[in-house]
């Protein structure tokens, strides 16, 4: 059996394109509110499946300081100019950020190396590495942690 592979992405009109397959296909004679529910469930799946990149909290943290993408992602308000959505989605962004990690050591070190890495202007990787006193590779093993832990909480 060959399947054929489609990018798809969410959208409103991949409902109607789902409710139309299932209403030509294998849901032909059945009534139109089973359909409409079977594209409802299918969209919820398929949008489980699609990589997030604009609203994610970790590609948010990884642009924190464009301001063109942090004025037009998902954690930005609507109103005001693009520099006042930048910064409401910066806070937005920070807010979260200092959620996702609790108050052990292994999260308040996570959390630094997020904070210093990304976050902090005059910071940067090597600095929160230097100020953690970590090696290399114990600052960056820490550091996809981190970026693990905001992905789950995203």
């Amino acid at each position: 059996m060959a399947v054929d592979m489609v990018v798809l992405k969410p959208s409103s009109g991949l409902h109607d394109l789902v409710v139309q397959r299932l209403s030509d296909g294998p849901l032909g004679g059945v009534d139109r509110l089973v359909i409409e529910a079977a594209a409802e469930e299918m969209v919820g799946l398929i949008s489980t499946l699609v990589p997030r990149h604009d609203g994610s909290l970790v590609e948010a943290v990884r642009r924190f300081h464009d301001d063109d993408w942090m004025a037009g992602c998902a954690f930005a308000d609507n109103a005001g100019s693009a520099p006042a959505r930048a910064a409401a989605a910066r806070r937005v962004v920070r807010e979260r950020v200092d959620l996702a990690f609790g108050s052990s050591a292994a999260d308040v070190l996570m959390h630094t190396a997020i904070v210093r890495g990304y976050l902090d202007a005059h910071g940067g990787h090597l600095a929160a590495q230097r100020e953690l006193h970590l090696s290399r590779a114990t600052f960056y093993r820490a550091l996809r942690r981190a970026r693990g832990r905001l992905s789950d909480t995203d």
